[in-house]
């Protein structure tokens, strides 16, 4: 179990991108999969940071995870 500020650079941007479908579903848009490619620069670390601080992940919580 680890908490945000210990995620992986590969687990960090698999959050981002969930982070940018969530908010852009909420505004009733649609990422496009370039946008989600894209989620590393679009999504700072400090936005992830403040939004998931207080949560604690497992490596199953990620699919580049699996299997370790």
């Amino acid at each position: 179990m680890f908490r945000v500020r210990d995620l992986s650079r590969d687990q960090l941007y698999e959050l981002k991108q969930s982070f940018l479908f969530d908010r852009m579903v909420e505004n009733g848009d649609w990422p496009s999969y370039g946008e989600l490619a894209n989620a590393d620069e679009t999504i700072t670390d400090e936005a992830v940071f403040a939004a998931y601080e207080g949560t604690v992940f497992s490596p199953d919580d990620f699919c580049c995870s699996v299997g370790m």
